[in-house]
């Protein structure tokens, strides 16, 4: 439920109300560089920037401004790379340059809420990249809030009628940005935090000033000083630009809402008559603006400050906001590339040269070795446990409770996944996790997700209390690739509770990576004719899941990690576990016997079961299709495996270019942080698969899963 807020004009409501902000709880993108900064380090935060759009960059090891500055290299700031255009306050409120590339903030009264904006959007070419640095971190408030620009036309559809009346305005007229430059001798100067236009312009006569500001077409559609007859000696030069209200990636054309400016003041000397308008000169209404900042709030992504961090984001694809704050906060920011308004030339020269980029190539996993056995291995290089990524986290401050537990579940129902941390939980076994965690969190007894029994399901679960089981079944050298938990069946677990009663250090390795199945749609697509095809394959045929259960009599079965046929069908008649298999529609669509040869020539038999799957998961309620996470052997078909098989659903196995492509796709879409010791990891299994990392034993992990999914069937 969105709070609607009233909006008032008097700084001293939106004070209080910006005072109100501070015990609020969010969540952000977090990168955990372990105090330090290599270069190894800073490529996976780029890439992270890259792919995501935001990062939050947590125990850093930057000692100062020079540490940054040298960071700032690798990270997409170098001189070369800088954006400093821009720029309209006076250099008596504030010393603009810390270091080249590096600037202050917070010159907006650090008592009042900052609401969102993209960076130097009072123009027609803004960064592309923005860093902020914390050098010093607040007393109290001060975050850096993020936020998603493709997610506040939905929430201005959520809000009110004139929340969706809104997003039409916006797409036909546009936005204007008027600003006033003070005359140095305003006798209200000193309380305005913008240049003069002497400073701005760097002349003192008026006509001058008139053609350098009509001659920056860039920055401004018009230029004229203010009819005021109390400025006559001392007049105050007006601008205006419109902007598209939407721009583009000049990458794959996708559009994103800029942030519409909302005054919470009316137009003074001491703000410059600043005003924000449509293009048809309409001011926004009441309901309107209030419906604005009612998307804005329910937007906001950030956790706090701690000295040495940093936070990233693409302008195009982010907003940024800052919370009011007390003591004393130095953030700096960089700003690097550039983004330039769709109607401009640059813009076109951007799209060109970006459709003109090849394609990167694939890496390629198949096994050329002589050993037939294996089709396909992932290389420890690629799977490294060293190699650090990010994930969506909270901080529990070091305590769960009413409050924690509220914000926790609201932040899990937004983004689909949440790795929480500092919990302040101290358990020796994962099994003590008990309900006064569990079912606050959704995981308690009554939500459990049926199985069916103990004895449903492929392989043994050790069941470590009534809600959560032991994980782990699968080697603890191999990495289990991404999957949707129990896709094998139409039952399947809502979500995921994963819980960590020790910590799992980066020699160890065992993280549970998180994989967004859109971000992993996105990905494959990205890659083409080839990438297309496949998913076009996934919607129209979907999967076979084919599997069989050995006989528990069979010598090699010792090797086989899933349940014979006595055990998961309760019998040890052949006729018996058939009928079973057979009535359970749920799990399976056919099956049959395989007999098996053994040594000793005495007969012994698999019972084998195939099941169809959709590719994508279409919600019953909204309709929205969500890709489900091909599964992929690594191995070919034997009896240490159950025979199992997962080609498509007409039966074409994969070929070798689309298994490489899926592999490819896993590996660039894992997100995830090394456990420590009371760690709680959620997962929506449907917007979300998991995998779990190569590591060395012992691991203390246990799993929960909640409500029900039934699949839609394909016939």
């Amino acid at each position: 439920m969105l709070n609607i807020i009233v909006v008032d004009d008097s700084w001293e409501k939106w004070r209080a109300r910006s005072a109100a902000m501070h015990p609020e709880r969010f969540s952000a993108r977090t990168f955990d560089a372990h105090e330090v900064l290599d270069a190894g380090k800073l490529a996976s935060i780029r890439e992270t920037l890259e792919q995501f759009g935001a990062v939050h960059v947590r125990r850093t090891g930057l000692r100062g401004v020079n540490d940054t500055l040298r960071a700032m290299c690798e990270l997409g700031f170098a001189p070369h790379e800088q954006f400093t255009a821009g720029g309209r306050t006076s250099e008596s409120w504030q010393k603009k340059w810390v270091e080249p590339g590096l600037r202050r903030m917070d010159f907006y009264p650090p008592e009042l809420y900052l609401l969102p904006n993209n960076e130097v959007q009072y123009q027609r070419c803004s960064p592309r990249r923005v860093l902020f640095y914390c050098h010093r971190a607040p007393s109290k408030g001060g975050r850096t809030f993020v936020h998603r620009a493709d997610a506040i036309v939905p929430l201005l559809r959520e809000t009110s009628r004139a929340g969706r009346a809104l997003i039409d305005k916006l797409e036909r007229f546009g936005l204007v940005i008027e600003t006033g430059f003070l005359h140095r001798a305003h006798p209200l100067k000193s309380a305005n935090y913008f240049q003069s236009w002497q400073e701005r312009f760097g002349t003192d006569s008026p006509d001058e000033v008139l053609v350098r500001a009509r001659a920056k077409t860039l920055e401004y559609d018009e230029c004229w000083f203010r009819d005021d007859p109390s400025e006559r000696a001392h007049p105050t030069l007006m601008t205006r630009i419109t902007i598209s209200a939407f721009w583009s990636d000049p990458s794959d054309g996708r559009r994103y809402l800029r942030f519409p400016r909302i005054a919470m003041d009316p137009p003074s000397a001491k703000n410059g008559y600043r005003r924000f308008t449509l293009s048809n000169g309409e001011e926004l209404s009441g309901d309107e603006r209030e419906a604005l900042i009612t998307a804005y709030l329910a937007s906001r992504e950030g956790i706090h400050w701690s000295p040495g961090d940093l936070v990233l984001f693409d302008n195009l694809r982010y907003g940024h906001s800052r919370e009011s704050f007390e003591g004393d906060r130095e953030v700096y920011v960089a700003m690097g590339g550039e983004l330039w308004d769709d109607r401009t030339k640059q813009a076109r020269r951007q799209r060109e040269e970006a459709q003109a980029k090849p394609i990167p190539s694939l890496a390629r996993f198949a096994n050329t070795a002589s050993d037939p056995s294996q089709r396909y291995a992932i290389a420890p290089a690629f799977v490294r446990c060293d190699e650090l990524f990010s994930v969506r986290t909270f901080d529990a401050e070091g305590a769960l409770n009413a409050r924690t537990f509220e914000a926790i579940r609201r932040e899990f129902a937004r983004h689909g996944a949440l790795h929480i941390r500092n919990t302040g939980l101290s358990f020796s076994e994962p099994g003590q996790l008990g309900g006064s965690i569990l079912e606050p969190l959704g995981f308690g007894q009554n939500s459990s997700f049926a199985w069916g029994g103990m004895n449903s399901g492929r392989t043994t679960r050790k069941a470590l209390s009534r809600e959560l089981r032991a994980t782990d079944e699968y080697p603890a050298h191999l990495w289990l690739l991404p999957h949707n938990e129990v896709l094998y069946q139409r039952h399947m677990p809502a979500s995921l509770l994963f819980f960590s009663a020790s910590a799992c250090p980066i020699a160890q390795g065992g993280r549970t990576f998180v994989h967004e199945a859109d971000g992993m749609e996105r990905w494959i697509r990205s890659r083409g004719p080839k990438g297309e095809a496949l998913l076009r394959a996934l919607r129209e045929h979907g999967m076979l899941i084919e599997m069989g259960f050995v006989d528990e009599r069979h010598p090699e079965k010792h090797k086989n990690f899933f349940r014979s046929w006595q055990d998961r069908f309760e019998t040890h008649s052949r006729d018996e576990a058939e009928a079973r298999c057979r009535a359970s529609t749920l799990q399976f669509d056919e099956c049959w016997w395989r007999e098996e040869p053994t040594p000793s020539r005495e007969p012994c038999f698999t019972l084998m079961t195939r099941v169809r799957v959709p590719g994508f998961y279409v919600d019953p309620s909204s309709g929205r299709e969500t890709m489900f996470f091909p599964r992929i052997a690594l191995d070919p078909p034997s009896i240490v495996n159950g025979h199992r098989r997962y080609p498509l659903g007409n039966g074409r196995e994969l070929d070798d270019d689309e298994v490489d492509l899926l592999l490819s796709a896993f590996l660039a879409t894992r997100e995830g942080l090394h456990y420590e010791a009371g760690d709680i990891l959620l997962c929506d299994n449907i917007r979300y698969g998991h995998s779990r990392e190569a590591f060395t034993p012992p691991r203390t992990l246990g799993v929960a899963m909640a409500h029900t999914v039934l699949n839609q069937h394909i016939r």
